[in-house]
């Protein structure tokens, strides 16, 4: 019989937070390779086995059960910001309590959601769309989206207690196991309900194990809902509805942005547009790196009113994040030409001043996410959530007006526009923190 590891209650140092922030970084780099190898696998082995049409279909019925990920909204980030508060704080018993009701929650929620999917799917008629058993392909990839949310829910139990790096290689292995089940599925079937079904197998074995793994972290976060609470799922609403809205105010400008330049510029230079766009973000990748294992650092920290550590570090990472951008900026330009050729076999000329423009815009947003995450990590992003969407909005306006006189110049001139309202609004919103804090 297993017994549960004790936790380790992680050291509180910059010495040793700097080594969990690095430890976190090389998970993410992890992460992002998962995703870009198997991106750059997916096609070709997908046209291996079916033609260009039926691998579109594909892509639009996977598309479509992509929005059920959002279906938790933001409880489970609010929960682990304030378990990590409870933790350091040393009320394991509460934080015991709040991640059973986050349990609760999205158990409730998942169950309603899939039954209302079930239910809309029994009375769409068939001929709705031209694909053999649509129906069933949708209910399981469907299913297999909710079993990741409990596999992300897993991992606030490592993030809460001093484990990021070991959760995010927890929740992106999950990714490739599921993927590595949908091409065998493809391998052997050749048909849609044969890939979903083998993504749904591999998916629900690893759902287990992630739980089982998460109850041997600790010997008081317990999956269950005996200790769930009302009070505690309304607690985490009002930050998880941010949360949420953050998400949603992102997929705005990304996606946004593409579809725009599609109505506006056409195909042609929706490729040039996406293509561009994914080489200057590599800089917000790398920033990102940095940013996302400070997250619980800084919480922790705040759990324990260090305040004094809390800025200490906020300051040192918004330096090494400004620096990340400046330089990753400058070093992406100088490799752009080669990478373009490579990539794109020489499709997608180099073009210097859109290249430039695109990493301006690129650099603001990097420089934006330390502070970004300051402000989430403590649950004060209701102002930055509510700028960031109008700043979305009057970009994607001002990008629509000036389209037609600047062309795609004008375009990301409207997106660096909308990232610099970000970045400003974070650094007076870190600001105006910082002074009240001194002031009390």
């Amino acid at each position: 019989m297993s017994v549960p590891h004790p936790l380790r209650t992680p050291a509180v140092g910059l010495s040793s937070i700097a080594r969990r922030i690095a430890s976190g970084a090389g998970a993410y780099g992890y992460a992002q390779a998962v995703s870009i190898g198997t991106q750059l696998v997916s096609l070709p082995l997908f046209l291996h086995h079916w033609d260009m049409a039926t691998y579109g279909a594909w892509l639009a019925l996977t598309a479509l059960p992509f929005y059920l990920s959002l279906a938790d909204a933001g409880i489970s980030t609010a929960s682990s910001n304030q378990m990590i508060g409870l933790i350091t704080q040393g009320q394991k018993a509460r934080a015991a309590e709040v991640f059973q009701s986050a349990v609760a929650f999205l158990t409730s929620v998942s169950l309603l959601i899939l039954l209302i999917v079930g239910a809309t799917l029994l009375l769409l008629p068939t001929t709705a769309l031209e694909v053999p058993q649509w129906k069933a392909v949708l209910m399981l990839l469907s299913i297999s989206v909710v079993l990741g949310l409990f596999c992300s829910l897993a991992e606030v139990i490592y993030k809460a207690t001093g484990g990021y790096a070991a959760g995010t290689y927890l929740v992106t292995t999950g990714r490739l196991v599921e993927w590595a089940g949908g091409l065998t599925g493809l391998v052997l079937t050749q048909s849609f309900i044969g890939v979903a079904a083998s993504a749904l197998l591999a998916r629900l074995g690893y759902t287990l194990l992630c739980l089982w793994l998460s109850q041997r972290r600790t010997d008081f976060l317990r999956w269950g809902v005996r200790r769930a609470s009302l009070a505690d799922i309304k607690q985490a609403a009002a930050p998880g509805a941010l949360f949420l809205s953050l998400s949603l105010t992102n997929a705005l400008s990304l996606q946004g942005f593409t579809l725009l330049v599609a109505a506006t510029l056409g195909p042609a230079a929706t490729a040039v547009f996406n293509t561009y766009r994914t080489v200057a973000r590599i800089v917000v990748q790398v920033t990102n790196a940095l940013s996302n294992p400070l997250w619980p650092e800084l919480t922790a920290l705040k759990g324990q009113r260090d305040d004094g550590a809390f800025w200490k570090l906020y300051r040192r990472a918004n330096r090494l994040g400004l620096a990340i951008a400046a330089a990753g900026a400058l070093l992406v330009y100088g490799v752009s030409p080669w990478l373009l050729d490579l990539w794109t076999h020489g499709q997608i000329p180099f073009t210097a001043t859109s290249m430039a423009l695109f990493l301006g815009y690129a650099a603001v947003c990097s420089a934006t996410q330390v502070p970004r995450v300051v402000l989430m990590s403590i649950n004060r992003h209701a102002g930055l959530a509510a700028q960031s969407l109008l700043a979305a909005v009057v970009s994607l306006v001002v990008a629509w007006l000036v389209w037609g006189s600047a062309g795609m110049a004008g375009v990301v001139g409207a997106m660096l526009l909308g990232e610099a309202l970000v970045w400003l609004t974070a650094m007076r919103a870190v600001r105006r923190l910082r002074s009240t804090k001194t002031v009390s």
